[in-house]
Protein backbone atom coordinates (compact mmCIF):
# COMPACT_ATOMS: atom_id res chain seq x y z
CA UNK A 1 0.00 0.00 0.00
CA UNK A 2 1.28 3.44 -0.93
CA UNK A 3 1.59 5.65 2.13
CA UNK A 4 3.20 8.85 0.86
CA UNK A 5 3.32 10.40 -2.62
CA UNK A 6 5.10 13.59 -3.72
CA UNK A 7 3.94 15.69 -6.68
CA UNK A 8 6.41 18.21 -8.09
CA UNK A 9 4.86 21.37 -9.58
CA UNK A 10 6.80 24.52 -8.71
CA UNK A 11 5.66 27.24 -11.10
CA UNK A 12 2.86 29.83 -11.36
CA UNK A 13 -0.39 30.09 -9.42
CA UNK A 14 -2.60 29.36 -12.42
CA UNK A 15 -0.58 26.24 -13.26
CA UNK A 16 -0.97 25.03 -9.69
CA UNK A 17 -4.76 25.52 -9.87
CA UNK A 18 -4.84 23.36 -12.99
CA UNK A 19 -3.27 20.55 -10.92
CA UNK A 20 -6.38 20.30 -8.71
CA UNK A 21 -8.20 17.71 -10.91
CA UNK A 22 -5.09 15.50 -10.81
CA UNK A 23 -4.72 16.02 -7.07
CA UNK A 24 -8.39 15.15 -6.63
CA UNK A 25 -7.77 11.84 -8.42
CA UNK A 26 -4.83 11.07 -6.12
CA UNK A 27 -6.70 12.03 -2.96
CA UNK A 28 -9.75 9.91 -3.75
CA UNK A 29 -7.89 6.93 -5.22
CA UNK A 30 -5.50 6.85 -2.23
CA UNK A 31 -7.62 8.07 0.71
CA UNK A 32 -5.21 6.73 3.34
CA UNK A 33 -2.04 8.10 1.72
CA UNK A 34 -0.36 11.43 2.41
CA UNK A 35 -0.45 13.49 -0.80
CA UNK A 36 2.36 16.04 -0.74
CA UNK A 37 3.64 18.78 -3.06
CA UNK A 38 6.81 20.60 -3.98
CA UNK A 39 5.82 24.16 -4.96
CA UNK A 40 7.20 27.64 -5.55
CA UNK A 41 7.22 30.15 -2.65
CA UNK A 42 4.40 32.19 -4.22
CA UNK A 43 2.11 29.16 -4.27
CA UNK A 44 2.90 27.91 -0.75
CA UNK A 45 -0.02 29.54 1.17
CA UNK A 46 -2.49 28.41 -1.48
CA UNK A 47 -1.12 24.86 -1.58
CA UNK A 48 -1.48 24.65 2.20
CA UNK A 49 -5.24 25.24 2.01
CA UNK A 50 -5.78 22.84 -0.90
CA UNK A 51 -8.09 20.09 0.44
CA UNK A 52 -6.18 17.43 -1.49
CA UNK A 53 -2.70 18.24 -0.16
CA UNK A 54 -1.38 17.06 3.22
CA UNK A 55 2.13 18.53 3.29
CA UNK A 56 4.06 21.17 1.31
CA UNK A 57 7.78 21.44 0.53
CA UNK A 58 8.80 24.85 -0.78
CA UNK A 59 11.38 25.50 -3.48
CA UNK A 60 13.82 27.72 -1.55
CA UNK A 61 16.44 27.57 -4.29
CA UNK A 62 18.83 25.45 -2.21
CA UNK A 63 18.90 22.12 -4.02
CA UNK A 64 20.86 20.35 -1.29
CA UNK A 65 18.32 21.33 1.38
CA UNK A 66 15.45 20.39 -0.92
CA UNK A 67 16.97 16.97 -1.51
CA UNK A 68 17.35 16.44 2.24
CA UNK A 69 13.73 17.47 2.85
CA UNK A 70 12.48 15.04 0.20
CA UNK A 71 14.67 12.21 1.51
CA UNK A 72 13.41 12.73 5.06
CA UNK A 73 9.79 12.23 3.98
CA UNK A 74 10.49 8.67 2.71
CA UNK A 75 8.20 8.75 -0.29
CA UNK A 76 6.82 5.63 -1.95
CA UNK A 77 6.48 7.48 -5.26
CA UNK A 78 7.34 10.83 -6.82
CA UNK A 79 5.34 12.28 -9.73
CA UNK A 80 7.24 14.94 -11.65
CA UNK A 81 4.55 17.07 -13.27
CA UNK A 82 7.04 19.82 -14.09
CA UNK A 83 10.15 18.14 -15.44
CA UNK A 84 13.47 19.96 -15.58
CA UNK A 85 17.08 18.79 -15.56
CA UNK A 86 17.49 20.56 -12.22
CA UNK A 87 14.73 18.38 -10.74
CA UNK A 88 16.41 15.24 -12.03
CA UNK A 89 19.68 16.27 -10.35
CA UNK A 90 17.86 16.79 -7.05
CA UNK A 91 16.10 13.42 -7.27
CA UNK A 92 18.72 11.15 -8.81
CA UNK A 93 20.37 10.07 -5.53
CA UNK A 94 17.14 9.83 -3.54
CA UNK A 95 16.13 6.23 -2.88
CA UNK A 96 12.58 6.15 -4.19
CA UNK A 97 11.75 3.16 -6.37
CA UNK A 98 9.05 4.82 -8.45
CA UNK A 99 9.74 8.21 -10.03
CA UNK A 100 7.37 9.09 -12.88
CA UNK A 101 8.23 11.80 -15.39
CA UNK A 102 6.26 13.15 -18.36
CA UNK A 103 7.54 12.47 -21.86
CA UNK A 104 8.93 15.98 -22.26
CA UNK A 105 12.43 17.01 -23.36
CA UNK A 106 15.50 14.83 -23.56
CA UNK A 107 15.89 14.24 -19.81
CA UNK A 108 12.73 12.16 -19.73
CA UNK A 109 15.04 9.29 -20.68
CA UNK A 110 16.90 9.66 -17.37
CA UNK A 111 13.82 8.24 -15.61
CA UNK A 112 12.81 4.58 -15.67
CA UNK A 113 9.11 5.41 -15.57
CA UNK A 114 7.63 7.81 -18.13
CA UNK A 115 4.08 8.77 -19.05
CA UNK A 116 2.52 10.21 -22.19
CA UNK A 117 0.75 13.36 -20.96
CA UNK A 118 -0.22 14.77 -24.35
CA UNK A 119 -3.86 15.72 -24.10
CA UNK A 120 -6.00 15.47 -27.23
CA UNK A 121 -6.90 18.37 -29.48
CA UNK A 122 -9.93 20.14 -28.07
CA UNK A 123 -9.07 19.17 -24.48
CA UNK A 124 -7.95 21.67 -21.81
CA UNK A 125 -4.32 21.58 -20.71
CA UNK A 126 -5.22 20.43 -17.17
CA UNK A 127 -5.85 17.01 -18.70
CA UNK A 128 -2.07 16.58 -18.98
CA UNK A 129 -1.61 16.33 -15.20
CA UNK A 130 -4.56 13.93 -15.00
CA UNK A 131 -2.94 11.71 -17.61
CA UNK A 132 0.21 11.58 -15.47
CA UNK A 133 -1.78 10.56 -12.38
CA UNK A 134 -3.91 8.09 -14.32
CA UNK A 135 -0.75 6.41 -15.63
CA UNK A 136 0.51 6.19 -12.05
CA UNK A 137 -2.76 4.77 -10.69
CA UNK A 138 -2.99 2.21 -13.50
CA UNK A 139 0.59 1.09 -12.80
CA UNK A 140 -0.29 0.28 -9.19
CA UNK A 141 -3.72 -1.16 -9.97
CA UNK A 142 -5.88 1.60 -8.48
CA UNK A 143 -9.24 2.61 -9.93
CA UNK A 144 -9.48 6.10 -11.42
CA UNK A 145 -12.18 8.19 -9.66
CA UNK A 146 -14.70 10.30 -11.54
CA UNK A 147 -14.02 14.03 -11.40
CA UNK A 148 -16.43 16.33 -9.50
CA UNK A 149 -18.39 19.33 -10.74
CA UNK A 150 -16.71 21.58 -8.16
CA UNK A 151 -13.21 21.31 -6.69
CA UNK A 152 -13.40 23.65 -3.70
CA UNK A 153 -16.59 23.86 -1.66
CA UNK A 154 -16.48 27.04 0.44
CA UNK A 155 -20.22 27.76 0.48
CA UNK A 156 -20.13 27.81 4.28
CA UNK A 157 -18.19 31.11 4.18
CA UNK A 158 -19.88 32.68 1.14
CA UNK A 159 -22.02 35.04 3.23
CA UNK A 160 -18.97 36.24 5.14
CA UNK A 161 -17.07 37.07 1.97
CA UNK A 162 -20.08 38.67 0.28
CA UNK A 163 -20.38 40.98 3.29
CA UNK A 164 -16.65 41.74 2.99
CA UNK A 165 -17.22 42.86 -0.61
CA UNK A 166 -20.16 45.09 0.46
CA UNK A 167 -22.94 42.95 -0.97
CA UNK A 168 -26.50 44.22 -0.55
CA UNK A 169 -29.70 42.20 -0.82
CA UNK A 170 -30.77 41.52 -4.39
CA UNK A 171 -27.38 42.34 -5.95
CA UNK A 172 -25.16 40.04 -7.93
CA UNK A 173 -21.44 40.59 -7.39
CA UNK A 174 -19.64 40.69 -10.73
CA UNK A 175 -15.90 40.53 -10.13
CA UNK A 176 -13.56 42.02 -12.74
CA UNK A 177 -9.78 41.72 -12.70
CA UNK A 178 -7.66 43.97 -14.98
CA UNK A 179 -4.22 43.13 -16.27
CA UNK A 180 -2.86 39.84 -17.53
CA UNK A 181 -0.79 36.97 -16.19
CA UNK A 182 1.05 36.72 -19.51
CA UNK A 183 -0.84 33.77 -21.04
CA UNK A 184 -3.42 36.05 -22.60
CA UNK A 185 -3.77 39.58 -23.90
CA UNK A 186 -4.60 42.52 -21.66
CA UNK A 187 -7.77 44.55 -22.09
CA UNK A 188 -7.13 48.30 -22.11
CA UNK A 189 -8.77 49.98 -19.08
CA UNK A 190 -11.07 52.03 -21.34
CA UNK A 191 -12.24 48.88 -23.13
CA UNK A 192 -12.72 47.00 -19.87
CA UNK A 193 -14.72 49.91 -18.40
CA UNK A 194 -16.84 50.15 -21.56
CA UNK A 195 -17.52 46.40 -21.46
CA UNK A 196 -18.68 46.51 -17.82
CA UNK A 197 -20.79 49.63 -18.45
CA UNK A 198 -22.51 47.91 -21.38
CA UNK A 199 -23.10 44.73 -19.41
CA UNK A 200 -24.76 46.81 -16.72
CA UNK A 201 -26.89 48.62 -19.30
CA UNK A 202 -28.01 45.44 -21.07
CA UNK A 203 -28.76 43.11 -18.17
CA UNK A 204 -31.93 43.03 -16.09
CA UNK A 205 -29.87 41.85 -13.12
CA UNK A 206 -28.95 44.29 -10.34
CA UNK A 207 -25.15 44.23 -10.61
CA UNK A 208 -22.41 45.52 -8.35
CA UNK A 209 -18.95 45.32 -9.88
CA UNK A 210 -16.00 44.40 -7.66
CA UNK A 211 -12.59 45.35 -9.06
CA UNK A 212 -9.85 43.01 -7.83
CA UNK A 213 -6.18 43.62 -8.47
CA UNK A 214 -2.66 42.74 -7.45
CA UNK A 215 0.35 45.07 -7.23
CA UNK A 216 0.64 47.34 -10.27
CA UNK A 217 -2.86 46.32 -11.40
CA UNK A 218 -4.32 48.69 -8.81
CA UNK A 219 -3.64 51.65 -11.12
CA UNK A 220 -5.61 49.93 -13.90
CA UNK A 221 -8.45 49.17 -11.49
CA UNK A 222 -8.56 52.82 -10.38
CA UNK A 223 -9.01 53.97 -13.99
CA UNK A 224 -11.86 51.51 -14.51
CA UNK A 225 -13.42 52.45 -11.16
CA UNK A 226 -13.43 56.16 -12.05
CA UNK A 227 -14.99 55.48 -15.46
CA UNK A 228 -17.74 53.25 -14.04
CA UNK A 229 -18.62 55.73 -11.33
CA UNK A 230 -18.86 58.50 -13.94
CA UNK A 231 -21.41 56.35 -15.79
CA UNK A 232 -23.50 55.70 -12.69
CA UNK A 233 -22.48 52.02 -12.39
CA UNK A 234 -22.32 50.48 -8.90
CA UNK A 235 -18.68 49.54 -8.28
CA UNK A 236 -16.27 48.98 -5.40
CA UNK A 237 -12.52 48.51 -5.26
CA UNK A 238 -11.68 45.26 -3.52
CA UNK A 239 -10.17 45.80 -0.09
CA UNK A 240 -6.68 44.32 0.43
CA UNK A 241 -6.46 40.86 1.95
CA UNK A 242 -3.75 39.21 4.03
CA UNK A 243 -2.55 36.95 1.24
CA UNK A 244 -3.23 34.65 -1.68
CA UNK A 245 -5.07 32.00 0.37
CA UNK A 246 -7.61 34.55 1.63
CA UNK A 247 -8.07 36.03 -1.83
CA UNK A 248 -8.60 32.59 -3.33
CA UNK A 249 -11.19 31.65 -0.70
CA UNK A 250 -12.93 35.02 -1.01
CA UNK A 251 -13.82 34.42 -4.66
CA UNK A 252 -16.63 32.17 -3.46
CA UNK A 253 -18.48 35.49 -3.05
CA UNK A 254 -18.51 36.11 -6.81
CA UNK A 255 -21.58 35.57 -8.98
CA UNK A 256 -19.37 35.99 -12.06
CA UNK A 257 -15.65 36.56 -12.61
CA UNK A 258 -14.40 38.47 -15.67
CA UNK A 259 -10.70 38.75 -16.55
CA UNK A 260 -7.99 38.40 -19.12
CA UNK A 261 -5.63 37.14 -16.42
CA UNK A 262 -5.67 33.35 -16.31
CA UNK A 263 -4.49 32.95 -12.69
CA UNK A 264 -7.48 34.67 -11.02
CA UNK A 265 -9.83 33.11 -13.58
CA UNK A 266 -8.59 29.65 -12.66
CA UNK A 267 -9.03 30.32 -8.95
CA UNK A 268 -12.62 31.44 -9.54
CA UNK A 269 -13.16 28.24 -11.49
CA UNK A 270 -12.34 26.15 -8.42
CA UNK A 271 -15.54 27.51 -6.85
CA UNK A 272 -17.53 26.71 -10.02
CA UNK A 273 -18.20 30.45 -10.38
CA UNK A 274 -19.34 31.51 -13.89
CA UNK A 275 -16.24 32.85 -15.66
CA UNK A 276 -15.73 35.15 -18.62
CA UNK A 277 -12.23 34.94 -20.08
CA UNK A 278 -10.56 37.17 -22.65
CA UNK A 279 -7.77 35.36 -24.45
CA UNK A 280 -5.36 36.07 -27.28
CA UNK A 281 -6.48 34.91 -30.72
CA UNK A 282 -4.00 32.14 -31.49
CA UNK A 283 -4.22 28.98 -33.57
CA UNK A 284 -3.35 27.06 -30.39
CA UNK A 285 -6.83 28.01 -29.13
CA UNK A 286 -5.93 29.33 -25.65
CA UNK A 287 -9.60 29.75 -24.75
CA UNK A 288 -9.83 25.95 -24.90
CA UNK A 289 -6.36 25.13 -23.55
CA UNK A 290 -6.62 27.57 -20.65
CA UNK A 291 -10.33 27.17 -19.91
CA UNK A 292 -11.32 27.34 -16.27
CA UNK A 293 -12.46 24.44 -14.10
CA UNK A 294 -15.97 25.88 -13.98
CA UNK A 295 -18.59 23.65 -15.58
CA UNK A 296 -18.84 24.18 -19.33
CA UNK A 297 -22.30 25.81 -19.26
CA UNK A 298 -20.91 28.49 -16.92
CA UNK A 299 -17.98 29.51 -19.14
CA UNK A 300 -17.80 32.27 -21.73
CA UNK A 301 -14.66 33.20 -23.67
CA UNK A 302 -13.79 35.90 -26.20
CA UNK A 303 -10.79 36.49 -28.48
CA UNK A 304 -9.76 38.94 -31.18
CA UNK A 305 -9.46 37.52 -34.73
CA UNK A 306 -6.83 34.77 -34.95
CA UNK A 307 -3.61 35.85 -36.64
CA UNK A 308 -0.11 37.18 -36.04
CA UNK A 309 -1.17 40.78 -36.62
CA UNK A 310 -4.54 40.56 -34.88
CA UNK A 311 -4.33 37.83 -32.26
CA UNK A 312 -2.92 39.92 -29.41
CA UNK A 313 -4.78 43.11 -30.27
CA UNK A 314 -7.56 42.84 -27.70
CA UNK A 315 -9.08 46.10 -28.93
CA UNK A 316 -10.35 44.17 -31.97
CA UNK A 317 -12.84 42.27 -29.82
CA UNK A 318 -16.44 43.33 -30.44
CA UNK A 319 -17.17 44.57 -26.92
CA UNK A 320 -20.77 45.45 -27.71
CA UNK A 321 -21.49 41.89 -28.82
CA UNK A 322 -19.55 40.49 -25.85
CA UNK A 323 -21.48 42.69 -23.41
CA UNK A 324 -24.80 41.60 -24.89
CA UNK A 325 -23.84 37.92 -24.63
CA UNK A 326 -22.66 38.30 -21.03
CA UNK A 327 -25.81 40.25 -20.10
CA UNK A 328 -27.98 37.58 -21.70
CA UNK A 329 -26.12 34.94 -19.70
CA UNK A 330 -26.75 36.86 -16.47
CA UNK A 331 -30.44 37.28 -17.29
CA UNK A 332 -30.83 33.58 -18.10
CA UNK A 333 -28.74 32.25 -15.23
CA UNK A 334 -29.85 34.59 -12.45
CA UNK A 335 -33.18 35.90 -13.69
CA UNK A 336 -36.47 35.12 -12.01
CA UNK A 337 -37.98 31.83 -13.23
CA UNK A 338 -40.97 32.34 -15.50
CA UNK A 339 -44.33 31.03 -14.26
CA UNK A 340 -45.69 27.96 -16.02
CA UNK A 341 -48.65 28.61 -18.33
CA UNK A 342 -51.41 26.28 -19.37
CA UNK A 343 -54.03 26.28 -22.10
CA UNK A 344 -56.43 24.34 -19.87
Amino acid sequence: MLKRVLVIKHDKIGDFVLMWPALYLLRHALPQASIEMFVSPAVKPFAEVCPYVDHVIVDNGNDEEIGEAITARQYDAILISQSEYRIYKILRHIDVAYKLAPKHNWYQYLYKHRANVQYRKGEPCWRGACLLVEHFLNHFGYSIPALPKQYWDKQAVRDKWQAYYEHSAGEKLIFAHPGTGGSSGALAPKDFAYLLTQINANTKIDCKFVLTFNGDEEALAQIINKDLQANGVKVVMAKPLAGLADFAESLVAADMFIAGSTGPLHIAGLHDVPTVGFYAGRRSAPKIRWQTLTQSHKRLAFTPPIGKKTGRNMALIDFDAAAQEIAQFLDTFYGEPQPLTSDL
